[in-house]
């Protein structure tokens, strides 16, 4: 659990067939994820992607298909290569390179 002066803003769970499952307040995600619309009631799917070059070229392939990139490419604070985009049914869908604890910075001011 990750807290901050104003409340726990990511959780992690790991499920014992490889799967995780991972939570983040509102406030968090509007921090790393600029197509974030608390309003839409939709959850964020993430799929992890084997290097940093991989996040550019998926996100590049599948806006260059028509599907909306709603957070472009960008190196975030916890220390992996992350992008947004959108799937057909309005579903935001995660891509994420492993954590490189090398990368990683301060995280946001919540």
């Amino acid at each position: 659990i990750w807290r901050t002066d104003t409340g726990a803003h990511h959780v992690e769970a790991s499920m014992p067939n490889g799967i995780g499952l991972d939570f983040d307040s509102p406030e968090l995600a509007q921090r790393y994820n600029v197509g974030w619309n608390p309003e839409s009631g939709k959850c964020l799917i993430g799929f992890a992607v084997a290097s940093r070059e991989a996040v550019d070229e998926r996100f590049a392939e599948l806006t260059s298909a028509g599907h909306k990139g709603l957070q472009p490419p960008y190196d975030a604070f916890w220390g992996a290569r992350y992008a947004i985009v959108e799937d057909p049914d309005g579903n935001q869908v995660g891509l994420m390179c492993p954590v490189d604890e090398s990368r990683q910075t301060a995280p946001p001011s919540i």
